[in-house]
């Protein structure tokens, strides 16, 4: 179709097989054949000679304007589709949840853009349940996230473990039942040994919850929250406000707004949180994406950090 339209647009330009053969850098008889060979198919006859050269007919008049219309429209789509392209090569859109530290993560967004200016970055906060949907659905390139449910078509990269605390409000004094060890580290806690308690948990469907009922499951516990809420920030706050005690990951210590209301114990057993890259299976990461992948893996390790010393403290467990 695409050669047909340039052949009956050249000869129609320049009125002349010969002179059209010329620009198109083919032989006259090959043109000849070729727009022959066109005519039989459609059943008319597109062209005519004349004292004044080769000239359209009536129907070579109507199959010009509609060549002309669809040239125009496949220029636009290749236009249209270069620019999506490029658009999705200087765009690198991340998924993440609002924990572990991942404040940390949008410094990243600069440093990328500086190593690389034609490329933007955007993070875009996501729940964990809905990793692997956003993913399947093209919504983001890749998600920094904990190690949820996941099918083989999706891949996942650990990028760290940290571990489960238990945030205990001012009205509760569990010093007696705390194991004190390295300096620097938080105080450990058997929950097995502590007394009855009110308790906030996240609800069923986020990644904190689930690593909760691992806790209870494992220490045999059955605990009844006073509360449940939706997210491990909202279960901080009401600690802070006195409602009761709560389990999260280190980093979400990162949202403690009244950290001196508080006492926070490691959790015995070692229960831990991952985080890490969830990817589409088979995908290839371009230059750009490895690069801010690793800005984030450096970003969070020290948001980590700075929340552990922020409680005097630096305790992760780093994959070997």
């Amino acid at each position: 179709m695409d050669r047909s339209i340039d052949y009956v647009i050249a000869v129609a330009e320049c009125k002349s097989i010969s002179q059209a053969a010329e620009m198109l850098y083919i032989s006259q008889p090959s043109l000849s054949r070729y727009l022959s060979n066109l005519e039989n198919e459609l059943g008319v006859n597109l062209f005519v000679r004349t004292l004044n050269g080769t000239e359209l007919t009536a129907a070579g008049k109507i199959y010009l304007e509609y060549a002309k219309e669809i040239k125009l429209l496949k220029e636009t789509m290749n236009s249209k589709l270069k620019e999506l392209k490029r658009e999705k090569k200087s765009r690198i859109r991340i998924g993440m949840p609002l924990n572990a530290a991942s404040l940390a993560a949008f410094d990243v967004v600069k440093e990328v853009e500086k190593k690389y200016p034609d490329c933007g970055v955007e993070i875009y906060n996501i729940f964990s349940k809905d990793m692997e949907k956003a993913l399947k659905e093209w919504a983001y390139d890749f998600v920094i996230g904990p190690m949820a449910d996941l099918s083989k078509n999706v891949d996942y990269d650990l990028m760290y473990r940290d571990f489960y605390v238990l945030v205990v409000p001012k009205r509760y004094d569990l010093e007696t039942y705390a194991e004190y060890g390295e300096q620097g580290s938080f105080p450990v806690i058997d929950m097995k040994k502590l007394p009855p308690m009110d308790y906030i948990f996240q609800d069923e469907t986020t990644f904190v919850r689930k690593g909760i009922n691992r806790i209870l499951e494992k220490q045999k516990l059955s605990i009844a929250p006073r509360l449940v809420v939706t997210s491990s920030t909202l279960a901080l706050q009401a600690a802070e406000n006195g409602f009761g005690c709560c389990i999260v990951s280190t980093g979400h210590l990162a949202y403690l707004n009244q950290s001196a209301n508080l006492k926070v114990y490691l959790i015995k057993g070692e229960e831990t949180s991952s985080c890490g890259v969830a990817y589409l299976h088979n995908k290839i990461f371009s230059e750009e994406e490895k690069c801010c992948i690793a800005l984030i893996r450096r970003a969070l390790r020290e948001g980590e950090k700075k929340i552990m010393q922020r409680f005097g403290t630096w305790e992760m467990k780093e994959r070997e």
